[in-house]
């Protein structure tokens, strides 16, 4: 053979081996917001995605001839226009097939119309819950490339909205973030609580990063409400919170998920949060919540009972389910096959699967033959309709000791049964 063929054969050979190191590991894209006004919640969240992406890994996660599973996240800074461009670097650049999606519903709308529909990319969102995607959904406009592991805001509003009117509160203001997520959450939450025979004294909306909110704040005290609702960020909340308190308002709040975050007890002393309501997605039984708060602790040397917290268990469910989905697919790049996956990692009837490293070894050997499985994450199993849309209990928690305590629980059937009584 030629010294010329020999190098052409060669050269041929290494290219071929170069496209395959390039195809494998494959690789998990995270848009999420690790500084900016969500700061609190990005950090966290991505720990948890990148949690679930190792004990895959060691539980012996395969695609064909790819052994090796990444983790990416990029930065959106709280900011739409950063989000995109982020998306467009994880997709173009880093070729993802599936991204787990951003905190806030602003950033996700323009990642969703800009960059991971139109190339065929499937997104798992954390903790965005805007109604806008469902409608978006419904219209047709997600083509079946979007699903959420926390429920919508039109169903978390009217849990709150119970949990106030069972608590004996029959005039509440609303104090609510000026984005898609507050405005939603506010107004929801107003026509359910109005619609079950409550009063509204007023609803007043504010724009984030503030140095002070005693305008707004007193704005909203005018009405003298027995009762308030604030959809805000820890950060935000915290602030609005030291106002509402030194200018004697009542101390009896009601808090959507966010404000579940013992930074904000820290800062503003449980002592003026003992009326507090806070109202979270609950985790359907089974679930493998406490396993993963204990492992989560540990991954992240952190104190006991300091790994619960806001998005956490849903930006670890929503890696988990991208993982397990690319197996059931044996497919990691095309975000399409993965999203036509979920169903056969969410099956009823496959075989369940809990959120740990022995349970995805057997997920591997499962999903390898062929067959279905039930992922029953931290945020219990899903069901998903045809929007990506998925329905669960929620939990009301008050402050005992300091510590987030459960007490109220408000089924997935009680939230259905209000949205039709109200017609909300």
């Amino acid at each position: 053979m030629s010294t010329f063929k020999t190098l052409l054969l060669a050269g041929i050979a290494g290219a071929l081996f170069a496209g395959s190191a390039a195809a494998c590991p494959a690789k998990i894209g995270a848009v999420l917001s690790m500084t900016g006004s969500y700061a609190t919640f990005g950090p966290p969240i991505s720990n948890a995605a990148a949690l679930a992406v190792e004990q895959l890994n060691a539980a012996g996660w395969k695609v064909g001839d790819c052994s090796k599973l990444d983790y990416i996240v990029r930065d959106d800074q709280t900011q739409p226009s950063v989000g995109v461009d982020a998306a467009r670097r994880l997709v173009d650049l880093d070729a993802v097939g599936a991204i787990v999606g951003p905190v806030t519903s602003g950033v996700t709308g323009p990642v969703l119309t800009s960059v991971t529909v139109d190339k065929g990319v499937l997104v798992i969102v954390s903790a965005s819950s805007s109604p806008t995607f469902t409608e978006m959904a419904r219209q047709g406009k997600l083509k079946g490339l979007f699903f959420r592991v926390l429920p919508s805001d039109a169903l978390q509003a009217v849990a709150a909205a119970k949990i106030a009117w069972d608590a004996g509160y029959r005039k509440i203001a609303v104090f609510n973030l000026n984005n898609d997520w507050g405005n939603n959450l506010g107004k929801q939450f107003a026509a359910t609580f109005k619609a079950m025979g409550g009063e509204i004294t007023g609803t007043v909306t504010y724009n984030a990063e503030q140095p002070s909110y005693r305008a707004e704040v007193n704005k909203a005290l005018e009405a003298k409400p027995e009762a308030v609702y604030i959809a805000a960020t820890p950060i935000d909340g915290s602030k609005i919170l030291r106002d509402w308190i030194s200018l004697g308002g009542t101390q009896k709040f009601i808090f959507p998920l966010g404000m579940n975050d013992a930074k904000v007890v820290e800062q503003i002393g449980d002592q003026y949060l003992k009326d507090a309501w806070f109202v979270t997605p609950g985790a359907p039984q089974p679930n493998s919540r406490s396993v993963f708060y204990e492992t989560y602790e540990k991954r992240y040397n952190l104190d006991p009972g300091k790994g619960p917290g806001p998005g956490r268990d849903s930006g670890y469910d929503a890696a988990a389910l991208i993982g397990l989905a690319m197996m059931a697919a044996k497919d990691y790049k095309d975000g399409k096959a993965i999203a036509a996956a979920i169903g056969k990692v969410t099956d009823p009837n496959g075989t369940p699967i809990m959120a740990t490293v022995d349970d995805y070894k057997k997920a591997v050997q499962l999903l390898g033959d062929g067959k279905t499985i039930r992922y029953v994450g931290a945020t219990g199993p899903m069901t998903y309709d045809q929007y990506g849309d998925v329905s669960t209990p929620f939990v009301g928690w008050q402050l005992e000791n300091k510590i987030f305590t459960q007490k109220k629980n408000v089924s997935a059937q009680d939230v259905a049964d209000i949205k039709a009584k109200t017609g909300t």
